[in-house]
């Protein structure tokens, strides 16, 4: 009897104790369960984990001094969290805590807390809910900074997640101090004109946003940034996705061809070709449809004739392209075969890359990659200095100087672009330009620059859907990049700056034609 009783008061015990461990554990796992704090008096947290509102570890200025950013650690993220719970109702705690992303400015996600995560945890795991190395691993694979954008959002959010992937033990641990390039007005500038002209220009073509950055070629300082029509309806900044780039890719592959003895002069026959045979064979059209026989290097860049391009490629060789785009900045997949296809933009690069790459094309060969650092400071020591950082030359400056003239030859462009030539020329000053449109199209470019400053601009569809078969980058995105630079000008009274002079290579029985 004695021996019955006490089985019978154990499995009471035992399933009291249950009860109330089901009843702590529960809402975890019940996502539409209310938001309990597990053993908090009332609903206020604060009364046991009595946080107060920390101090962002990193301020982010603009090239005025201005606050366009800061960076908490991750008890801002509690002091959030515990400032409005109510925001969780419905929803797992432990589910938030756990499948927390690496880093956002989305407040509504982001709203979480490093001592109640810690709290829980352990408590899951006292209880054996949780193994031991599984507490350890969600206790080890946190300390997310919650960070605010006050300016210049675009911008902003690409300066932040660059800190977090290149500073992040200093992010974390406050001190941090980050002075950027971006000029609030031009920035604001800059996406004024991106605003109105995807109303005006994109979305007449079936496109819904696009792209801008403007870099000092000397430099790669990020002078502005835009990422869409309007970051409170679109947060994905599409300057900085990779997205194909049309014929754009062109300049940054021919300038090989340059290098290797061949000339803007050389001639091309722009005739039907197909490489390999049967259905895997690749015959690349362009893009009118028709073919125009033989054309010179400087004639098929400015008119965009696909065939010559892909047969420079096929002549100088893929390995080479590749090679040639690395030196640029654009260091693409291995793993990814694109095949001659690169010339004509196959390969996805972002915006803000492909500037990064006409910078050398716009400063006599020398690498000036896309920067947002003006100057990174730690506790008042200074980690990064941009005007201490040497650019290498990875271009040779009579190939640079040759391609600048023939981005420049405005009576080349004429022919095939008419009245929108307008775009594509910087009256009475030394201009590069050349504009890209992708199969589909799924997306339109156009990049120009004169000696103070580059421009690029990317436009279509975030989804990544088609445009109308009249999107062409000369006709939507060159009036961006124009108007940016013609207002640059203008207000700052930039003086006409002339580029090197340039010597053609004397052309031989290997350079002078390719049938």
């Amino acid at each position: 009897m004695k021996i019955i009783l006490k089985i019978t008061l154990f499995f009471v015990l035992g399933l009291i104790v249950l009860m109330l461990l089901f009843s702590v554990i529960y809402p975890f796992f019940n996502p539409t369960s209310s938001l309990q704090i597990i053993n908090f008096a009332g609903n206020n947290p604060n009364e046991y984990l009595n946080l107060k509102k920390p101090a962002a570890s990193t301020t982010i200025y603009a090239s005025n001094n201005e606050v366009i950013g800061k960076i908490y650690n991750s008890e801002e993220a509690a002091y959030q969290y515990l400032k409005n719970p109510a925001q969780y109702k419905g929803k797992s705690i432990l589910y938030h805590l756990i499948n927390i992303p690496p880093y956002s400015s989305n407040t509504n996600v982001l709203y979480l807390a490093t001592q109640v995560k810690s709290y829980f945890l352990k408590l899951l795991k006292n209880n054996n809910v949780i193994s031991k190395s599984n507490y350890t691993q969600a206790i080890n694979n946190f300390d997310t900074p919650y960070f605010q954008v006050l300016h210049t959002p675009y911008f902003t959010e690409y300066t932040m997640n660059k800190l977090i992937a290149n500073y992040d033990k200093y992010v974390i641990s406050g001190g941090l101090k980050v002075y950027t390039t971006v000029s609030p007005q031009w920035n604001t500038i800059a996406q004024n004109i991106v605003t109105q002209d995807i109303s005006q220009y994109i979305v007449p073509v079936g496109g819904s946003s696009a792209a801008f950055v403007a870099d000092n070629p000397q430099t790669g300082a990020i002078i502005a940034m835009i990422g869409g029509g309007s970051y409170s309806q679109q947060q994905i900044n599409m300057a900085d996705v990779p997205e194909q780039q049309g014929s754009a890719m062109k300049p940054l592959i021919y300038i090989k061809a340059f290098e290797m003895g061949y000339s803007p002069k050389t001639l091309i026959d722009d005739a039907p070709v197909c490489y390999g045979s049967g259905p895997s064979a690749y015959c690349p059209t362009d893009y009118e449809g028709y073919t125009v026989g033989w054309v010179s290097i400087d004639r098929a860049i400015n008119q965009s004739i696909n065939i010559p391009a892909i047969k420079m490629l096929a002549r100088i060789g893929y390995q080479n392209g590749l090679n040639t785009l690395e030196s640029e900045g654009i260091k693409l997949n291995p793993k990814i075969f694109y095949g001659l296809p690169l010339v004509l933009g196959a390969a996805g690069i972002p915006v803000v890359r492909m500037v990064g790459a006409y910078n050398a094309l716009n400063n006599g060969g020398y690498y000036a990659q896309s920067t947002p650092f003006q100057k990174i400071t730690y506790n008042g020591k200074t980690i990064f200095d941009l005007s201490k950082v040497t650019h290498a030359r990875i271009l040779n400056a009579n190939d640079v100087a040759e391609m600048d003239h023939v981005l420049g030859n405005t009576a080349l462009k004429a022919p095939l672009y008419g009245p929108y030539t307008y775009y594509y020329s910087i009256q009475g000053r030394p201009y590069g330009s050349k504009d890209g449109t992708t199969n589909g199209p799924r997306g339109i470019t156009d990049y120009e620059f004169i000696p103070q400053i580059t421009v690029g601009v990317w436009a279509g569809n975030v989804n990544n859907s088609l445009m109308g078969q009249n999107a062409v980058g000369a006709f939507q995105t060159g009036p961006i990049a124009h108007s940016f630079i013609m207002d640059y000008i203008k207000q700052n009274n930039l003086p006409v700056v002339n580029y090197p002079s340039y010597t053609y290579p004397t052309l031989n029985s290997q350079t002078s034609t390719i049938p």
